[in-house]
């Protein structure tokens, strides 16, 4: 079959929601460590904060629009502690209710208004968050902030507007920003000025690339940068994103900062003062 009409044949079963989950590959992704990010491929990690697990933009859909997975998924008892999930927005690659609905029952997810219409169409009850709402539950402050990007499933035309959104966490041991898919706008200035974060996750892509990426980390004041949005989906026709975009230049503008975690990885919740 041509790669033309492989990505048409794939893309209209993930269009008809035909194409179901990956595997499950226990081997791929070991017990989240405790009180640490572990990556789980492509924009999705899971933070575990004193043993209860908050889930970033978790889909581990076989096939995507123009994508398709070339790596398994988590076993049920990794899921198990999850506490909170945060989505960023409703595209398909951050979006997925099959995918939401491994997770146990009661769940908090949180996400922006557009994301929460989707996902009430699927019978999935989310709490539909605002720039600034922030919820708070384990010891752990979660706050939404504006990014700027299309917020809803099929939409294009990006705006700073609360349709997407960005995850500030605060734990007792540091912390985190998670970006979402972003181009680089006002919002990263605001979030290091009020809230400093340790550790900025970025969804380095087509959006926000390296160099934006440099800028975000001086923007934050974050002294570690941990790029995602690579590692689980490849694009049917051009291959790629077994590596985070621009690694090379990232090591470059980042230096010290950058911490590529390969899938199943995790990074400890300290503090960079608080490292030997």
């Amino acid at each position: 079959m041509r790669p033309y009409a492989r990505l048409l044949l794939f893309s209209c079963l993930a269009l008809a929601g035909c194409s179901g989950l990956a595997r499950v590959e226990p081997s791929v992704y070991p017990a989240p460590a405790r009180d640490a990010i572990t990556f789980w491929g492509h924009a999705c990690s899971y933070i575990d904060v004193g043993g209860a697990g908050i889930v970033a933009d978790p889909v581990f859909e076989k096939h995507l629009w123009q994508r398709h997975r070339f790596i398994g998924s988590p076993p049920p008892e990794a899921l198990q502690q999850t506490r909170v999930i945060v989505i960023s927005h409703a595209h398909d690659d951050h979006l997925s209710a099959s995918s939401l609905a491994r997770f146990p029952k009661g769940t908090r997810i949180l996400c922006p208004k557009p994301s929460a219409e989707y996902l009430a169409k699927k019978g999935i009850e989310a709490t539909a968050m605002k720039p600034g709402d922030s919820f708070e539950a384990d010891g752990v402050r979660i706050i939404a902030v504006a990014v700027h990007h299309p917020g809803s499933r099929r939409g294009v035309h990006a705006a700073t507007d609360g349709r997407a959104l960005g995850w500030v966490i605060v734990t007792p041991a540091a912390t985190i920003f998670y970006s979402g898919d972003t181009d680089y706008c006002s919002t990263f200035s605001d979030v290091g000025w009020t809230y400093a974060p340790d550790i900025a996750i970025l969804n380095v892509n087509g959006h926000l690339r390296p160099p934006d990426a440099a800028r975000v980390a001086m923007a934050t004041r974050a002294q570690v940068v941990i790029p995602t949005h690579w590692g689980a989906y490849g694009y049917w026709v051009v291959g790629g994103n077994r590596h985070p975009r621009g690694e090379d230049e990232l090591k470059r503008l980042l230096d010290g900062r950058l911490h590529v975690l390969k899938v199943g990885e995790s990074y400890a919740l300290e503090q960079p003062s608080q490292r030997p």
